[in-house]
């Protein structure tokens, strides 16, 4: 199972998220750093757990009131090694482009920055599936879509859906539990994956502890998405040293 740090940054600071109610978020508090620069911080995740892999929220391009796009290509140069994932909220091929010429190695196409699973199939036909995977974005167990009453919100639709489309990949991340401590959805996550064998899927949203990592690790995830267990020191990296060893 990939373990998977996560870097949201908001005004060119790293900042941490809760329950995706972005205009109260602050800069992170991290044991893992002194500050909150989201370069620094790219670092320190190398550093400390080896990561192949970083996920990088643009949350200023999310909501649409501008964007990262110059920190994103510091923290390619930085860390060429790394696969960056970016979210900026793309709701077209060129700003897909523009992160990918700016260095990320993979965009995330979100249901809550998209009316469609329609829209969602027209990027990932002009990126392909070595570029693009998509993102469950829940809330209250439903699937968020942007200003759209009528496209499905159930997930295990949404899934089977996915599989159809061509996505191979999909990120499962429950909002309303990011940054809580209170849990990932396991029981729920499981019934996703059923819907649509095959399917790469990484979970984020209120991972706490390495027994977590390992329920989730058999009830199908792939990759975990983690950065509040992380700052605060609950999970370390000898835990996921042990989690990854029994994988």
């Amino acid at each position: 199972m990939q373990i998977i740090p996560v870097i949201d940054v908001m005004r060119g600071v790293a900042v941490h998220a809760r329950r995706g109610e972005r205009m109260v978020y602050r800069p992170i508090q991290s044991v893992l750093l002194q500050g909150a620069d989201p370069v620094a911080l790219l670092r320190a995740y190398r550093e400390t757990f080896e990561s192949e892999a970083v996920y990088v929220a643009d949350l200023d391009a999310i909501m649409g009131s501008g964007d990262n796009l110059t920190i994103i290509a510091e923290m390619a140069v930085s860390e060429p090694q790394l696969q960056i994932i970016v979210d900026a909220g793309i709701r077209s091929v060129e700003q897909a482009k523009s992160l990918l010429d700016a260095g990320a190695s993979k965009v995330i196409v979100a249901s809550e920055s998209l009316a469609s699973l329609d829209a969602a199939a027209r990027l990932l036909a002009a990126l392909g599936t070595g570029r693009a995977l998509f993102s469950l974005d829940l809330k209250n167990r439903a699937v968020i879509w942007r200003n759209s009453s009528t496209e499905t919100r159930d997930p295990y639709e949404v899934a089977t859906a996915l599989m159809s489309l061509g996505f191979r990949e999909a990120i499962f991340l429950e909002m309303d539990r990011i940054g809580t401590g209170g849990g990932a959805g396991a029981e729920l996550f499981g019934r996703v994956t059923t819907a649509a064998p095959g399917m790469r899927f990484i979970v984020g949203g209120g991972i706490t502890s390495a027994a977590e990592l390992v329920r989730l690790n058999r009830a199908g995830a792939s990759g975990v998405l983690l950065a509040t267990a992380l700052h605060d020191g609950t999970i370390t990296r000898q835990d996921l040293i042990r989690v990854q060893a029994d994988d």
